[in-house]
């Protein structure tokens, strides 16, 4: 069994047979899938060994054992119907579960962010195994967990896990272990409501059926909080309908989309799966999006990564009106977070390297 690495080179995570078996929405008859490359199948022994990684003592060394491909197995899904209501059902039932909280609902960042790490979870397909995980797991460990899910997406996409600094803060605070109870309650409410069965499918087209850090944010705020901040994100039925009408046909790869109030994105998850109906690939466009409020831009950052928009995403959390040079600054703070990634990996592995010497030296020192 092998422990997953959060500094890794990002790659896709390959999904056995076993988990891709679960009925799946529907994708357009007349359009055949975006093809993409095939995966060598892992077993599922390892794959569970490396989401409990993400809830357990990293101190703890696991032996590297290769386990043989268990024999498929029926899982039983969560009906959830229509993605669209599940996301709002979702969405209003992580809130009543906060409101019910001893915490009350002045830190609505502490279940966004519940729901943010839910979604992020690096491996894919998987559901009824880290659903299980996580309902075993300790506080300790469910703390911890939520934590490495932000690292695994920081190490990947430093530009848009910088975004996601509102939703990490309450992670590093003195005080984390007094919110436990109520993380806890939060993240059986999220998986009880189909968060791993709405963002948690390999195929990025039917991790984009809805919207649930829309649904979430916007359950959580209250309505004088969405008047006091103007707002008010659009519905995605208009959203799919804007979509179909504004791109009837696949744009030249590498055009740039811009969206000047984009919200967690909403319009871009419309127009993202209105190319994948004329057999484009979304990752092979520029996206770029402006938000005002930083939760809202945390949201989008999520939305980026858990629908499969590509590595081309500019993410500016500020005012278009007020700023006009926001994206163009928000382009070269991209580049730079990148070279900060490799450099503080780089000392990461430098530092790796100079304890594995040590040991090496002390261990023939001994020997002599």
């Amino acid at each position: 069994m092998e422990q997953l690495d959060l500094f890794a080179a990002a790659e896709k995570t390959p999904v056995p047979a076993t988990f891709a078996a679960r009925p799946k929405s529907p994708r357009p008859v007349a359009v055949p899938p975006v093809p993409r490359p095939a995966s060598a199948p892992r077993s599922v022994v390892a794959a569970d060994d490396e989401a409990s990684a993400l809830f357990a003592d990293p101190c703890v060394e696991l032996p590297s054992v290769q386990a043989p491909i268990p024999s498929p197995r029926r899982i039983a899904p969560l009906l959830i119907g229509n993605p669209r209501d599940a996301g709002q059902r979702l969405g209003e039932a992580v809130a009543d579960t906060w409101h019910a909280s001893n915490w009350g609902g002045y830190r609505i960042d502490i279940p966004v962010s519940i729901v943010a790490g839910l979604a992020l979870f690096p491996i894919k397909g998987h559901t009824e195994d880290i659903t299980r995980i996580i309902n075993t797991s300790t506080d300790w460990q469910l703390l911890q967990g939520y934590r490495e899910i932000y690292a695994h997406t920081w190490a990947h996409r430093p530009d848009l896990g910088a975004l996601m600094a509102p939703l990490m803060g309450w992670l590093t605070e003195e005080s984390v272990e007094e919110k436990a109870y109520a993380v806890r309650r939060v993240t059986e409410t999220a998986l009880r409501y189909g968060i791993l069965q709405l963002t948690g499918d390999p195929d990025p087209y039917l991790r984009s059926d809805t919207d649930v850090m829309s649904w979430t944010i916007t359950s959580l705020r209250s309505h004088g909080a969405r008047q006091g901040l103007g707002e008010y994100h659009t519905p995605p039925e208009v959203c799919d309908l804007m979509a179909a009408m504004t791109c009837t046909e696949a744009p030249e790869k590498g055009e740039r989309f811009h969206e000047p109030a984009g919200g967690t994105g909403g319009m871009f998850r419309a127009l993202a799966q209105q190319l994948r109906h004329l057999l484009a690939d979304p990752a092979d466009y520029e996206w770029a999006l402006n938000e005002l409020e930083p939760l809202s831009a945390a949201g989008a950052a999520v939305n980026a990564i858990v629908w499969g928009l590509g590595p081309n995403v500019v993410i500016a959390c500020g005012d278009t009106l007020a700023d006009g040079g926001l994206h163009e600054r928000s382009k070269r703070e991209r580049a730079h977070l990148f070279e900060e990634r490799d450099q503080i990996l780089g000392y990461i592995a430098a530092v790796d390297a100079a304890q594995e010497t040590f040991a090496l030296v002390d261990r023939l020192a001994t020997v002599r």
